[in-house]
C-alpha cells in the first residue's frame, strides 16, 4: 500500500471491519452528547457564583448585542462580572482542557500506552521550574521588565516547558532514531532535575513567594483575563490543530512502527511533530494556569475504553470532554468553599487518582 492509499484509508482494515460489523445504531456517536455536556457546563459556570447571573438575562443580553429584543437583560454589575471575569475564565478553561486532553490522546497513541500523560515528558516540571525561577527573582524582574512584569511568570513557564521537552527529546534520540521508551526515561530524568532545582529555589524564597509557588503548582484559572486569553489562544489553537490533523496517521501507527513505516508513514518525523505540538500546547496551557494534572491521562484513557481506538473519533471527543471536565472542576473550585477558592489541579487529581488506579488494576497497559 502506498502513502496515498494510506491517506485515503484513515483506519486500518481491522478497525474498518469491526465498525462495519456493528449495527449502525450501536456505533458510538459521542458528538451531540459531549457537545451538550460542554454547553451545559459552560452555561452553569457562567451563571453560578457569588454573583448570580440568571440564564434568561444572560441569553437576553447576548441576543440584544445582535439586535434581538427579548425583554430580559442583566443588571450592570451582573454584566460586568460575566464579561470581565467569568467569560474569559470559561474560554480559557475550554481551550486548556481541550489541549491537555488531546495531547494526552496523541501521546498515548505514540507510546502505545493509555497510562501516558503529557507530564511524563518533563513539560510540566520544566514549566514549574521556569515559573518558580521567575517568582523567586520577582524583584529583579520587576525593575527590568517594567510594564511587562505581568508576563514574567507565564513567559518563564512557557520557556521552561519547551526547554525541558526538547531536552528530553534530545536525550531520547540516538543514532538518528527516536526511541519512545528512551524518551519516557529521559522525561523522568528531566522532571527529577527540575524538581531538584525547584527545591533549591524554594530554600531562598520568602514566605509570600512560597505561598505563590504552592498556589501556582496546584493550578488555577483565577488569573484569567482577556489579555491572558489573547496571549495564550494562538499557541493553544495551533497545538490543537496540529494534533487533530494527525488523527488518521495515528490510526496507522497503532499497527506498530515497522508496519506504519511500510505503509508509507515517516515515523520519525511523526514522533517529532507530535512531541513538539504537545510541548507547545502543554507549555502554553501550564504557563497561564499552572500545573493541572490527570486531564491528559484521564479523559483519553476513558474515552478509548468507551469509543475504541479510532482516533478520528477519539481526538475530537477528547477535546470536548477535556474542556467539559476542566470547566466543571473550575466551577467547583470557586463555589465549593466560597469565598475561598480551591486549586483546580487538586480537584482533577481527586478524580484522576482513583481512575488511574482502576486502569492499572484492569491491566490496560497497551493500546
Amino acid at each position: 500500500m502506498s502513502a496515498s492509499e494510506v491517506a485515503s484509508s484513515p483506519v486500518p482494515a481491522s478497525f474498518q471491519a469491526r465498525e462495519q460489523a456493528r449495527p449502525a445504531h450501536a456505533r458510538p456517536r459521542p458528538w451531540w452528547v459531549l457537545g451538550t455536556a460542554l454547553a451545559g457546563a459552560v452555561l452553569t459556570s457562567l451563571a453560578i457564583g457569588s454573583v448570580r447571573v440568571p440564564l434568561l438575562g444572560l441569553v437576553g443580553s447576548v441576543l440584544e448585542t445582535v439586535g434581538v429584543e427579548t425583554g430580559h437583560r442583566l443588571e450592570p454589575m451582573q454584566e460586568a462580572v460575566l464579561l470581565s471575569i467569568r467569560l474569559p475564565r470559561v474560554v480559557l478553561g475550554v481551550l486548556v482542557g481541550a489541549v491537555l486532553a488531546t495531547c494526552g490522546a496523541a501521546l498515548q497513541a505514540l507510546f502505545r500506552n493509555p497510562l501516558v500523560e503529557p507530564g511524563l515528558l518533563g513539560t510540566s516540571s520544566g514549566a514549574a521550574l521556569g515559573a518558580v525561577t521567575a517568582i523567586v527573582m520577582d524583584v529583579a524582574l520587576s525593575s527590568r521588565l517594567g510594564p511587562f512584569r505581568i508576563l514574567a511568570v507565564p513567559g518563564a513557564a512557557f520557556i521552561g516547558a519547551l526547554g525541558a521537552t526538547l531536552l528530553a527529546q534530545r536525550i531520547g534520540t540516538g543514532g538518528g532514531r527516536t526511541e519512545t521508551a528512551r524518551i519516557l526515561l529521559s522525561g523522568v530524568a528531566v522532571s527529577a532535575g527540575a524538581a531538584a532545582g525547584i527545591g533549591l529555589l524554594m530554600q531562598v524564597a520568602t514566605d509570600a513567594q512560597l505561598r505563590t509557588i504552592t498556589f501556582w503548582t496546584w493550578g488555577s484559572l483565577g488569573g484569567s483575563s482577556w489579555s491572558v486569553v489573547g496571549a495564550s489562544a494562538v499557541p493553544l489553537a495551533v497545538a490543537l490543530w496540529l494534533l487533530l490533523r494527525e488523527a488518521r496517521t495515528l490510526n496507522v501507527l497503532l499497527l506498530g512502527e515497522r508496519e506504519a513505516w511500510h505503509l508509507g508513514v515517516d515515523v520519525e518525523r511523526l514522533k517529532r511533530r507530535l512531541i513538539l505540538a504537545a510541548a507547545l500546547g502543554v507549555g502554553a496551557a501550564v504557563s497561564v494556569t499552572g500545573i493541572i494534572g490527570f486531564v491528559g491521562l484521564l479523559v483519553p484513557a476513558l474515552l478509548r475504553l468507551a469509543l475504541g481506538p479510532d482516533h478520528r473519533r477519539l481526538m475530537g471527543a477528547s477535546a470536548l470532554l477535556g474542556s467539559t471536565l476542566l470547566v466543571v472542576a473550575d466551577t467547583l473550585s470557586r463555589t465549593a468553599a466560597d469565598p475561598a477558592e480551591l486549586p483546580v489541579g487538586a480537584l482533577t487529581s481527586v478524580l484522576g487518582v482513583p481512575v488511574f488506579v482502576a486502569l492499572l488494576a484492569r491491566g490496560k497497559g497497551a493500546v
